[in-house]
């Protein structure tokens, strides 16, 4: 196994430099989610302005990660990593500043492009820096590291939130930010694309706008629906210009995005399947965080705890699922992570209808293996798949299939559970059994939809209507999270069969990268 003191200064300094920045870029992506109930009642926030905390910085990394890849290979990979970074700091003293919630997504959306700029950026560069046999064994430790402080970050955060404030977790990320400049600035060599190189303006507006409309409309469709005006109307303008997009771009001479190598698995089966299990990890993240803090009462320290069984998987595994991808393993890897995460699900979703947090651990735990079987060896074949003049857009691949997916995963999930839940409550008022008073339907109907308002308004009610309320609220939470898993869970299933079909028509894997 090779360490840090066997590799030349240069791949020393790329390892410690990008691996450091995608702890800080990834983890403010997730370790919010801790800090959700407590920035909620700070702010006063309704469940669909908390839910865009979340998106405002996971709207920039969709729409920009292949333009900002592009963009560095044309002008220059480390500095577009560079002025990444500093955006990302930006936004992260602005979040920790923050008067009121509206301020608050607006900053989330300032280090969420700061996050598009610099994370395709540092694969780039990170794998730019190693020959392309051992492009699986380094992606494998970064994955590796980023989940180790994965668990410890949100652990943090979760400490600040139950002792302090959630605002310091957003301070720390200032300094860090600007240590990883220095870093970048002294010990990296700037790399980019031969003279001649253009960047296709065109293209990057168009997949920018559609995909940034796209993603809206998903958002905005668990408030409104789909059939409204609202939602249809970014749906489809976001879906004409993708459309257009791929017009354009199979035009063009020196496109931002070469559109061919996605016809063939080798590349559409990696994107799709980092989409499905980012999708599957945020939408369980968010939800079972909200079950284990509202449901069963436990606070964030102890729900950060129990979280962490999700990620021990990640951590262990990854660099030794690197190496198997050097060796010609990947797509196996990638089958069986799916396989593990749609099965997961399903038995999620029978230990939250227990109401009994311990047997979610072992659900937890196995779920924790499908990340790292699927991480390491997708993105290594997506970057293997493209060609090395265009590294900055391989990685912005399979950056982009996994945020796009967690976006919409999270869009989905959110969809699903507002209509499941809501259902239950229409159904329990109208059964026979229900003997609420007006009074208690109206706070049943407040607690459902301004979750920010729930500790509050029960404490409020007497205590037999504090119990009839509550029981009925965490029925209709149960019933809905239950429902959403199962969905979710067979609809990965379901794509994971897709995949295995069409991977036993296109032939056998290749060797060498485990290629489709």
């Amino acid at each position: 196994m090779r360490t840090l003191r066997e590799l030349t200064p240069q791949q020393r300094a790329a390892m410690i430099a990008t691996i450091t920045a995608s702890v800080l870029l990834f983890s403010s992506l997730t370790s919010i989610i801790v800090a959700l109930p407590q920035i909620q009642r700070d702010f006063r926030m309704d469940s669909s302005a908390l839910h865009w905390v979340i998106v405002a910085a996971l709207l920039p990394l969709c729409a920009l990660a292949v333009v900002s890849g592009r963009l560095g290979d044309v002008v220059g990979r480390r500095l577009v990593f560079v002025v990444g970074m500093v955006v990302f700091g930006v936004g992260s003293g602005l979040c920790a500043m923050a008067p009121d919630g509206f301020f608050l997504v607006g900053a989330r959306g300032v280090q969420g492009l700061g996050i598009a700029l610099a994370v395709p950026l540092g694969l780039a560069i990170l794998t730019g820096s190693f020959p392309e046999h051992r492009h699986g064994w380094v992606i494998g430790w970064q994955t590796a590291i980023i989940s180790f402080f994965g668990v410890s970050v949100p652990l943090g955060m979760a400490l600040l939130v139950q002792l302090g404030s959630w605002r310091w977790a957003f301070a720390a990320y200032v300094p860090l930010s600007a240590l990883v400049v220095v870093l970048t600035v002294r010990h990296l060599a700037e790399t980019k694309v031969p003279i001649g190189a253009s960047m296709d303006v065109a293209g990057a507006v168009l997949i920018a706008t559609g995909l940034t409309l796209f993603v809206f409309a998903c958002e905005r469709s668990s408030d409104w629906g789909f059939d409204a005006l609202g939602t249809l109307m970014p749906l489809v303008s976001g879906i004409g210009l993708l459309a257009l997009f791929v017009v354009v771009e199979l035009r063009k001479a020196n496109p931002l995005l070469d559109l061919r190598p996605l016809r063939g698995p080798a590349v559409s089966v990696p994107v799709i399947s980092l989409a499905l299990v980012q999708c599957a990890t945020l939408g369980v993240g968010v939800h079972v965080t909200l079950y284990l803090q509202h449901v069963l009462d436990l606070g964030a320290l102890d729900t950060g705890l129990l979280l962490m069984a999700a990620s021990v998987g990640t951590v262990l595994l990854s660099p030794f699922v690197g190496r198997l991808t050097d060796r010609g393993y990947g797509a196996l890897l990638v089958i069986t992570g799916l396989l593990l995460v749609g099965g997961c699900l399903l038995w999620l979703a029978y230990g939250v209808s227990s109401h009994h947090s311990t047997l979610l651990v072992p659900a937890l735990l196995v779920f924790g293996l499908a990340p790292p079987l699927v991480y390491p060896s997708a993105t290594t074949q997506i970057m293997a798949a493209v060609p090395a003049r265009s590294r900055g857009v391989a990685a912005s691949l399979s950056v982009q299939g996994r945020q796009v997916g967690a976006t919409l995963g999270l869009s989905l999930m959110n969809a699903l559970f507002t209509t499941a839940e809501w259902r239950e409550r229409n159904e329990f008022l109208m059964s026979s059994e229900n003997d609420f008073s007006l009074q208690e339907q109206s706070a049943l109907d407040t607690v459902l939809s301004r979750e920010e308002l729930r500790e509050e308004l029960l404490d409020r009610l007497p205590g037999a209507s504090h119990d009839r309320v509550r029981s009925a609220a965490d029925n209709a939470f149960v019933a809905a999270l239950e429902f959403s898993l199962v969905t979710l869970g067979s609809l990965v299933l379901l794509c994971s069969l897709l995949i295995i079909l069409m991977i036993v028509r296109g032939g056998r894997t290749k060797q060498g990268t485990g290629a489709y």
